[in-house]
């Protein structure tokens, strides 16, 4: 009799389990199928919180922070961005995507200092010239200025610096430019600003060597000229 009860026990609760286990698998998969549609449709708020209900039942899935670290910054909310990518790369420091996230959301919160962390351990994993640019121009906004120029001579060390363009905005026009001639401005700027002056004039004629329309550096070097 009392193995009997035992097994009747035993029985009972793995049909529980079964019964659970099932409806988790349900719900995730209804909610996956609610945030593919959420993001056809271009509703951000709908697909947050469809992957969080999916988090919720599928706890180890933890791709899903991914997306939904995407989606706050699609949105702007760059505090959330910050934090939900901050918590998937306690679990996988070298996640480039969240790394990523992580500068571009404390640049446009204007948070310089956390942004530069950001870049400086993105870039030795991608080794790509832009966010090695983006490290000079945020050392430089920092008046990080010998940083900065360490930084460009990488750049110009760097073997895609050739194909690799950059959109500058000067007088509130936009302009694509060779990342070569960018750098030379950037180490024009900051040789005027030490007082260089002599320096900065080359480094702008290099500029323009690479790229003669270059509006910024053009106005660079007129201001040095007096005019």
């Amino acid at each position: 009799m009392r193995y009997i009860l035992l097994s009747s026990v035993f029985a009972v609760l793995f049909c529980c389990a079964c019964g659970e286990a099932n409806f988790k698998a349900d719900l995730a998969a209804h909610k996956k199928e609610v945030y593919r549609q959420a993001k056809q449709n271009g509703d951000a708020n709908i697909a947050i919180q469809a992957l969080y209900d999916i988090l919720a039942v599928e706890p180890s899935a933890e791709h899903w922070q991914d997306s939904i670290a995407l989606l706050y910054v699609q949105q702007k909310a760059y505090p959330q961005a910050i934090q939900v990518s901050g918590q998937r790369l306690e679990t996988a420091p070298q996640d480039t995507l969240m790394l990523k996230v992580q500068a571009i959301s404390y640049k446009a919160l204007g948070d310089s200092k956390n942004a530069l962390k950001a870049y400086e351990k993105l870039y030795p994993l991608t080794q790509n010239i832009y966010h090695l640019y983006e490290i000079a121009t945020t050392q430089y906004g920092m008046t990080r200025l010998q940083e900065c120029l360490q930084t460009a001579q990488s750049i110009h060390q760097h073997p895609e610096l050739k194909k690799a363009k950059v959109n500058l905005n000067f007088n509130q026009q936009n302009q694509v430019v060779p990342l070569k001639a960018a750098t030379y401005n950037i180490q024009g700027v900051i040789a005027k600003d030490l007082d260089k002056k002599s320096e900065a004039k080359t480094l702008f004629e290099q500029a323009l060597q690479v790229f003669p329309d270059f509006a910024l550096a053009k106005g660079n070097l007129k201001e040095i000229n007096g005019g």
